[in-house]
């Protein structure tokens, strides 16, 4: 039967009948015009299926691709090569496409065309193409066990966007296996294959980007195919042997190819393909991925730094311009695997797969977009000098991302980074080595031009931007970063880099792939590394990082766009560089042991050290800051890097003794450990006068008297105070070479203390250590001692003035808040005690009430006179003003010109009544000394046979005005008269000895060796508080508390030993003091009201006895401390309280 094959024909075509099928017949031109004008055109009525009585085989593109191997046409060969590496290579082309299939039975055609029509189709115009199909099937086939009856239709699915289901790219079919279609060009994203090439799928071995492992991939595919086609066995054995031959032919050629290459072993990939149930079509879906000893082939890598290769594979770099710096083609450099720059160039989206490969094996993806910072930092001529920067030219900061510190450390980056202006414009330069995996490697020059818009000029680094401490050590893991700037004006901190704190960040990463995608995130955000503490966020930014190793540089960015007051956050940040800091002081171990020794003290603090058994020295904190850029060397610009430093630690020398100030932030801590430096620090004062322009601040104010303020958030303060001691303590034991578990730390306390102030403090210190040490293994209990401080001021004089303590010896350690006194004999300590009458009760609050003083005082120095006016602002606020006046009061210029000018003004009304005050404050504490004397004297506790002599030492920092006032001979001689009266004459010798070192005598002695050079007994002592007035309870009138019995009433009914004190100070001191008969009143008033809370302190002592156990039992704690001020100091303090407001005057 003859079949017309010719497409439908209009009713008017000229087109001859055909005679006969299979028969060539020479036709002319002329039949061409006639088929020519007799088609039916696409201007015409609608051409249905049914009119469609003559069309070319259907099977054509089979029968072509089949004569094609038969005849091993190049090609057709080339083609069916391409079409198998669909299959082949299907897993490493993920990215780009995915493969699936649809079977087509024949015979359902036949019967059924119509199975996948749209509902408003019509069944009559398929019905012939369906049997036109079966009718003309092929007959034979390749392999034994397969037919026509069933063929598949293999689609291509591009990754990114294409038609649903994919669109059809080949034939699966009995003759060649594959038949790819007759045109594909249009296929969404078959451009992007390397095996392909003008419009056409070539032979994967002729293509330009192929690399080696792939071809062992293609080999191995190949290689199974060809087994199991050789056991199905022919059917025609032309065909078999036509495809075997060919199959063969590739895999040669594949071979070839691959230089080596090869895999550990292969996993079987089954792509997603539906196919005929026949032989071999099974195997054609049979994939393989290769697994390789080696992870990752590359060219141009970034080669980890040694601090990091544990954590980081390394980095891959892509940039279409090292192929032109190498003198290659781009398909010659592989960027990663089987991906070239030419692969990267063909497909853009491509990097997003690569990015994620590279991160699943541990390397960071960077190009130079993310290398280079979006803008240039050139800062201006005044900005201070960068010391790890270009000093020739402008100076700038690096525009390279901090992540490119994981390549390269501080000192190759800034060997190989350069910027020079061009014009208007600046060429920034860094060069890379890059690196292959097998160890080759090229240099290759970045760069980068950045246009006038992305260069910066209007910022500089601020004064306020460190690190804190400059030293590295091995045990050492406490740094900080300090920033105090304004976005306006100045750079800003975003992403820090240092090693350990990276390290540590990485290591808590539990996969590779997290771990580089925290490196990535670092390029485009604000990631944090240790502890951030964002103490200020308005234009005005302050910032705080915590960190375990020193950082090595800052990423920084800048606020582009002004927002007023309100703070910028990082996302609304450019990034424009590094700023590079200097290395710290690299520190050797030793195997020394240092013993700290810290007084807190309510006005000053002092801290000494003893290294292994030599004597104490003075612990002074030097400056310890990192300065990234030059501090200058005239003293106006050192002055301003330290007030930039105010909020942090200083960057000066501090010695010791320093104020016991703190600072509050705005800031509030978050955590319940008080870390240094958050939310409180201490207030070191460089200048008096501008910590007395900082007073009246109330939302930063500055806090006194921590040491005896009682609120649980004072004590809070207290922790906050001596935590940044211990910490700077150990920085200074760090640079010396000390480990931290070579240190041990001794705390003084007064015995004015209560049971629980002392087991509050106690708890306060001992938790300072661990969080200021940062080690909650350091072993506290062990390594914290305690003494009091009439102690320590005994051993300060044995051992640091030598003092023969063998005689008779009183100390008293007069300081800001309390006199601390100790009596000894024979080397023995016989009582020791201490109350709240002391320097701020004297002169600070003489001041207080006499400002006009302080400027007589001053003279003509131009600090003390902008003080007191100062001062005056401040007068209406009695508490500021106090603290005004101890700032002021505890300066060196102060001391300078109180000991000049005290002759001058003791002659006239108020300095001559400041001086009476003074000897009276004194003469009252000795009065009482000499009361306990008689006391210890009477109970054969102190014996008066031992020595007619008496040796007083006076110490602390209130000791400095007294010394002055009693420098003359015959002054003092009036207190041995005073003492010798009262003592009945016990006493023929009585001398005054000073302290040469005023607040270091606390801190010193705590240092002092019990034993040895000393030989001084502590163990035996009396612990009584002699009252010094008799206080009635019941019928008895009682000496000493101990015998106070709380459970009946406590009261005075006299000041007698009061009265005869003012006395004797008038006949021997020429003092005159008359209280009235309401004063007297009132003072009995004031007495008892205390002594009734003495005795409800007793009654709860008692209670607490029966519970508490240990060294911080009630028993314990009561030989150290005291429930009751002595009532005789009582009076007296009020006294002296009385005269500095002018209630009592002193003619």
């Amino acid at each position: 039967m003859v079949k017309k094959v010719l497409p439908p024909l209009n009713e008017q075509n000229q087109v001859p009948n055909i005679s006969s099928s299979g028969e060539w017949k020479s036709e002319d031109a002329t039949f061409l015009e006639k088929l020519a004008k007799g088609l039916r055109m696409g201007g015409e009525e609608v051409v249905s299926a049914s009119e469609i009585v003559s069309v070319p085989d259907v099977w054509a593109r089979v029968l072509i691709i089949r004569n094609g191997l038969l005849d091993k046409r190049d090609s057709i060969v080339r083609e069916w090569r391409g079409t198998l590496a669909l299959l082949a290579l299907a897993p490493y082309y993920k990215h780009i496409y995915e493969l699936t299939s649809d079977v087509v039975n024949m015979k359902d055609i036949n019967t059924n065309p119509f199975t996948s029509l749209s509902s408003d189709s019509d069944p009559n115009n398929y019905a012939h193409i369906g049997k036109i199909l079966f009718d003309v099937i092929p007959n034979d086939t390749m392999a034994q066990g397969q037919d026509w009856s069933a063929i598949g239709v293999l689609k291509f699915n591009a990754v990114n966007g294409g038609p649903t289901g994919g669109e059809a790219i080949a034939v699966v079919n009995p003759y060649t296996m594959l038949a790819p279609a007759r045109d594909y060009t249009e296929i969404k994203d078959i451009r992007k294959l390397p095996w392909y090439e003008d419009g056409f799928l070539i032979d994967p071995c002729n293509a330009r980007d192929m690399r080696n492992e792939q071809y062992v991939v293609l080999s191995h595919y190949l290689e199974n195919l060809i087994n199991n086609i050789q056991t199905a066995g022919s059917a025609n054995g032309e065909i078999f042997n036509a495809v075997m031959g060919n199959l063969q032919d590739f895999k040669s050629a594949c071979d070839a190819k691959h230089a080596g290459a090869s895999f550990s072993s292969w996993t079987t990939v089954r792509p997603n393909l539906n196919l005929p149930a026949q032989p071999i079509y099974d195997k054609l879906a049979q994939v393989f991925v290769g697994a390789s000893e080696q992870t990752a082939k590359f060219d141009c890598g970034l080669e980890t730094r040694p601090e990091f290769k544990d954590q980081v594979n390394g980095g891959i770099f892509a940039d279409f311009k090292v192929a032109q710096s190498a003198g290659k083609t781009l398909s010659d450099i592989r960027v990663w695997n089987n991906y070239s720059l030419n692969s990267l160039r063909q497909d853009p989206g491509l990097s997003r797969k690569l990015k994620e490969e590279c991160q699943t094996q541990g390397f960071l993806y960077l190009t130079p977009e993310t290398i280079f910072t979006e803008k240039l930092v050139v800062f201006p001529g005044d900005n201070r000098k960068l010391k790890e920067h270009n000093k020739d030219g402008e100076q700038f900061a690096y525009p390279v991302n901090s992540t490119m510190l994981m390549f390269m450390d501080p000192k190759s980056l800034s060997t190989n980074c350069t910027v020079s202006p061009s014009g208007d414009n600046y060429k920034a330069t860094l060069y890379l080595e890059l690196k292959t995996e097998a160890g080759g490697s090229m240099n290759y020059t970045l760069e980068k031009f950045y246009k006038a818009k992305d260069v910066v000029k209007n910022r500089t680094v601020p004064l306020g931007f460190s690190t804190w401490p400059d030293i590295k050590i091995q045990n050492w893991d406490q740094y900080y970063f300090f920033y105090d700037g304004n976005a306006q004006v100045n750079i800003l901190p975003k992403n820090i880099f240092a090693v350990d704190d990276m390290r540590d960040k990485l290591e808590s990463l539990p996969t590779p792939s997290e771990k580089i995608k925290f490196l990535d995130s670092s390029i485009k955000s604000h990631q944090v590394i240790g502890k951030e503490i964002p103490i200020q966020q308005t234009t005005a930014i302050t910032e705080l990082r915590t960190l375990k190793s020193s950082p090595e540089a800052v990423l920084c960015n800048v606020a582009t766009q002004s927002s007023g007051k309100a703070f910028t956050d990082h996302n609304k940040r450019v990034d424009v560089g590094l700023i590079l800091l200097p290395d710290p002081q690299q520190i050797q171990e030793t195997s020394n042991q240092w013993s700290i020794g810290i007084d807190f003290g309510t006005t000053n603090s002092c801290i000494y050290y003893k290294e292994n058994k030599e004597s104490p020295k003075q612990l002074n904190f030097k400056n310890r800051i990192n300065l990234p850029y030059d501090p200058g060397i005239e003293e106006e610009e050192k002055e301003e890097v330290m007030q930039a430093h105010k909020e942090f630690v200083p960057s000066r020398l501090v010695n010791v003794p320093f104020m016991t100030i703190l600072r509050e932030r705005s800031y509030k801590e978050s955590t319940i450990d008080n870390y240094p430096f958050r939310s409180n620090f201490i207030y070191y004062v460089d200048q008096v006068l501008y910590a007395i322009q900082d007073l009246p601040d109330d939302k930063r104010p500055l806090k006194f008297n921590l040491k005896w303020d009682d609120a649980d958030q004072s004590r809070v303060k207290v922790q906050y105070f001596l935590t940044q001691a211990v910490l700077q303590s150990a920085v200074e034991a760090a640079a010396n070479g000390v480990k931290r578990e070579n240190l041990s730390f001794n705390f003084s306390y007064p015995e004015a203390y209560t049971s629980d102030q002392v087991r509050s403090f106690k708890r306060i210190t001992r938790r300072a250590v661990n969080v200021g040490l940062a080690d909650e293994n350091f072993k506290t209990q062990e390594k914290s001692n305690f003494l009091t401080e009439s102690i320590s001021s005994a051993l300060y004089f044995a051992e640091g003035q030598k003092t023969a303590f063998t005689e008779n010896v009183v100390t008293i350690d007069i300081g800001g808040g309390t006199s601390d006194l100790s009596i000894w004999q024979n080397l023995n300590l016989i009582w020791r005690n201490s109350f709240r009458l002391a320097g701020k009760d004297v002169l600070i609050d003489f001041l207080s009430n006499n400002l006009t003083l302080i400027k007589d005082i001053s003279g003509n120095d131009e600090l003390l006179l902008s003080s007191y006016d100062d001062l005056q602002k401040i007068k209406s606020n009695k508490d500021k003003l106090k603290n005004g006046i101890e700032l002021l009061v505890n300066s060196s210029q102060f001391g300078v010109a109180f000991q000049s000018r005290f002759d001058i003004l003791s002659g006239k009304e108020k300095g001559k009544e400041l001086k009476n005050l003074t000897e009276l404050a004194l003469a009252g504490i000795l009065y009482y000394v000499a009361q306990v004397l008689n006391h210890l004297i009477a109970n054969d506790q102190f014996k008066k046979t031992t020595s007619k002599s008496l040796k007083v030492c006076l110490a602390g920092k209130a000791s400095t005005l007294y010394k002055i006032v009693f420098e003359d001979s015959e002054e003092q001689e009036r207190l041995s008269q005073l003492i010798e009266k009262v003592t009945a004459g016990v006493f023929s010798s009585i001398s005054i000895e000073f302290t040469n070192t005023p607040k270091h005598e606390v801190s010193y002695g705590l240092l002092v060796a019990r034993e040895g050079a000393t030989d001084l007994n502590i163990k035996e002592r009396s612990y009584e508080t002699v009252l010094g007035e008799d206080v009635v309870v019941g019928k008895s009138k009682i000496g000493v508390v101990s015998k106070l019995n709380p459970d009946l009433e406590w009261r005075i009914k006299d000041i007698n030993q009061l009265k005869t004190f003012l006395k004797y100070l008038q006949a021997y001191s020429k003092i005159p003091v008359k209280l009235t008969k309401k004063f007297e009143g009132d003072l009995e008033g004031k007495i008892n009201a205390e002594l009734r809370n003495g005795q409800s302190k007793a009654l709860k002592n008692k209670e607490d006895q029966k519970v508490i156990e240990g060294d911080d039992s009630l028993a314990e704690l009561q030989k150290t401390s005291s429930i009751l001020e002595p009532v005789f100091i009582q009076g007296l303090k009020e006294i002296v309280q009385n005269v500095t407001k002018g209630k009592i005057k002193l003619k």
